[in-house]
């Protein structure tokens, strides 16, 4: 059962089971006005009847805001931990001190690798409450065929994510140019745009003065948004997924990509930096991992896929058997399952 303030985007979680607690209604303004600690009793009994065994709250600064819940359903704590919220926030000493409680409170938490683990005690959680839980897919229903470029054929290049400095698309944009003057014809696809966070405008700003920059728009498609399903489509219409992911200048960080995971396992070649916990889920792999902020070491790696199709199309194979056997969320679930027994 999903606890929610907000529901959106129902069409893709048709399967949902959530309840809603907008706390704009008047009954819940009024009692939180008077009471920090506890739950507004009609909800508080509402969802005790769930007759729930574990609490698990998802992002460290919505956990922050769950103390009512915790202290009202008073069931073994579990907080899970995504990327800002270790790394941006980690950097500053409201947040950490915010955090203490939880830490203190919380029965596990986890992250979604060794790198964000190690972020995590470096702000005051105990070693002992830490789980690597890393972001399933799944990859047994995930649409998926390998790449084939044919003779002739551009190479087709696909960003999805936010445009932020975290997600180092402007370096993308660097090594398609030095392709384009290599005489490498492409494509590229970025699926993504500004999202209101500070610098997100300014990101975004760039990324097109570059495309204009370097005479990219002709061959450049932006999807300000698409569903899971049309994203798939595009996916499976592209060679080669890039994730150029960087640690921006204000600290924030990646946690690990979902849809990095989710191309993976549609058999998609991908290119990604080291970042973060990136190489926990490249796994034997991530030795083919390149530096950040290098447009040339991106570039190396789709000259590559370029020039030998066939080890284009090999290592998409490759990514989605790994995904498969490590990364499946009936993996996954299963070891949250355990994880929750533990309590």
């Amino acid at each position: 059962m999903v606890i929610c303030d907000v529901l959106e985007n129902r069409a893709e979680f048709p399967e949902l089971d959530a309840i809603l607690l907008d706390p704009a209604r008047l009954g819940p303004r009024i009692w939180n006005r008077l009471n920090k600690t506890s739950l507004f009793p009609p909800d508080a009994s509402r969802l005790r009847r769930l007759q729930a065994m574990v609490f698990h709250s998802h992002l460290g600064y919505v956990a922050t805001e769950d103390r009512r819940l915790v202290h009202s359903l008073d069931l073994p704590w579990v907080v899970s931990y995504y990327g800002a919220d270790v790394y941006l926030l980690g950097r500053d000493p409201v947040w950490v001190r915010n955090y203490q409680w939880v830490f203190k409170r919380a029965s596990k938490v986890l992250s979604l690798g060794p790198a964000m683990s190690a972020g995590l005690e470096a702000i005051g959680c105990p070693a002992e409450k830490i789980v690597i839980h890393p972001l399933g897919v799944d990859a047994v229903a995930l649409r998926n065929q390998p790449r084939v470029r044919a003779p002739g054929e551009p190479l087709r290049i696909l960003f999805a994510g936010t445009f932020r400095e975290k997600k180092g698309a402007r370096y993308l944009i660097e090594a398609a140019h030095v392709l384009k003057t290599r005489g490498v014809p492409l494509t590229l696809t970025l699926v993504g745009d500004a999202a209101g966070r500070p610098g997100d405008q300014q990101t975004k700003e760039e990324i097109f003065s570059l495309l204009a920059k370097y005479g990219l728009e002709s061959v450049c498609t932006q999807h300000k948004w698409l569903s899971f399903e049309k994203l798939i489509d595009v996916g499976l219409a592209s060679h080669v997924f890039v994730v150029p992911s960087v640690t921006a200048e204000d600290g924030d960080a990646e946690g690990s990509p979902a849809v990095m995971g989710q191309m993976m396992a549609t058999g998609m070649p991908t290119v990604a930096t080291r970042h973060s916990d990136i190489p926990y889920t490249f796994g034997p792999y991530a030795d083919r991992l390149v530096p950040e902020r290098d447009p040339m070491a991106l570039v190396e790696r789709l000259q590559r896929y370029y020039d030998e199709p066939e080890t284009m199309t090999r290592e998409g194979l490759e990514y989605r058997a790994h995904i498969l056997a490590t990364f499946d969320t009936r993996i996954c679930a299963g070891a949250l399952s355990s994880v929750y027994d533990t309590l």
